[in-house]
Order: C-alpha cells, then sequence, then structure tokens
C-alpha cells in the first residue's frame, strides 16, 4: 500500500516537473524586437579638457574636448528615462565645422533599470549624427539606435533624438528569447548573436 502511495507521489511529482519545464521553455522561447524612442539634453559640463592645433600646411585649426556630460533624457521606456551622462572626446575642425565624437553614457531610470553602452557620431556644423548601442536592463536586452544632437565641446548635447524619434532614424531592443539564445557585447562592444533559423 505504501508502495503505492509513493508511486502515486512520484508520478504526480513527475507530471507538475514536466509542466513546469513546458513553463520555463515556453518562457525562455519570449522575446522581441521592440521599437523605442528617447530624447534628452545634456549640457552640464565638468572635467572639461580642450586643446588646439593646427597641422603644418593647413590653415585649419583643430579643436580636442574630452568632458562629461550630464542631463536628463526622456521617454515612454522607463528604461531610457531618467538623468543620463556621457563621457565623450571630441574632435573638431573649426574652420569647417566637421569632426567626430565617441563616448560611453549611462541611463540612471531607478532601481535596477537604466541603460548603459557606447555612442559614437560625426560632427558637421554644430549637429551630431550617429548610433548609440549597449545594455538596457530592467528588463534586459541590447539597445541599437539612432542618434541625431546638437553638438558642442563646450556646450555639451542639445535637442537630442535617440531611436525611432529622430528624422530617418529607429531604435530597437533586442530581447533575448526564442530566435536569439545569448546576446554578448564584449570588450571592444563586438555583438555576437546566437540566431536560431
Amino acid at each position: 500500500m505504501r508502495s503505492k502511495k509513493l508511486l502515486a507521489v512520484a508520478a504526480l511529482l513527475c507530471a507538475a516537473l514536466a509542466t513546469a519545464g513546458v513553463a520555463i521553455a515556453k518562457a525562455m522561447k519570449t522575446g522581441a524586437v521592440a521599437a523605442t524612442a528617447a530624447s534628452f539634453d545634456a549640457t552640464t559640463v565638468a572635467n572639461e579638457v580642450q586643446k588646439t592645433c593646427t597641422v603644418s600646411g593647413s590653415s585649419d585649426t583643430y579643436q580636442f574636448t574630452r568632458a562629461t556630460y550630464t542631463g536628463l533624457a526622456s521617454s515612454t521606456d522607463a528604461r531610457l528615462k531618467g538623468p543620463i551622462t556621457i563621457r565623450a572626446i571630441s574632435l573638431v575642425d573649426t574652420t569647417t565645422g566637421a569632426g567626430g565624437l565617441v563616448g560611453a553614457y549611462r541611463i540612471n531610470g531607478g532601481p535596477n533599470v537604466g541603460a548603459a553602452g557606447r555612442i559614437s557620431a560625426a560632427i558637421s556644423g554644430n549637429q551630431a549624427t550617429g548610433a548609440i548601442r549597449g545594455h538596457v536592463s530592467g528588463p534586459g536586452g541590447q539597445l541599437f539606435a539612432s542618434l541625431g544632437s546638437g553638438f558642442t565641446g563646450n556646450g555639451g548635447f542639445s535637442n537630442a533624438l535617440v531611436g525611432s524619434g529622430s528624422s530617418n532614424g529607429a531604435g530597437v531592443v533586442l530581447s533575448q528569447g526564442a530566435c536569439v539564445h545569448t546576446i554578448h557585447l564584449g570588450a571592444k562592444v563586438k555583438l555576437w548573436l546566437t540566431l536560431d533559423f
């Protein structure tokens, strides 16, 4: 009699585990590619280092700036909404207005919610056009987005638009799920995807 009870309990446990396994499998196959957008101003400038130089044989002057820019990001996506910090290096030909910038950004959306990654852009006439990539958390995913912003080394980022809010731009968050099993941005921001097609 006792053995029959044990067998019944074992059967129930197996059924429960099988159900849990199905639930876990379904959860593992969730995921999405979701459009996203944000806007921000980061015009408070700190830790600024600025130098200018000229090149032999050219009358142009080049301005190098390294600084930390802080401000506030707005978005319907909580992960892209909150205080933003950008540490950037830029180099601009002050005669033509052409240049470029690279840097790192962080958005603090709250406890365990936010975004962080890399930013790069071309500069022309005090306008920066480029891309933002990185990781979002709460829930997690990878951010790929266009960037359009006013920018000067001394003044920072103004009227910046990220993602689908920018002109001719797009922004998405790629979440791990059915088609993407692993997402990894390496030390050199290389993207590794394991696709299931």
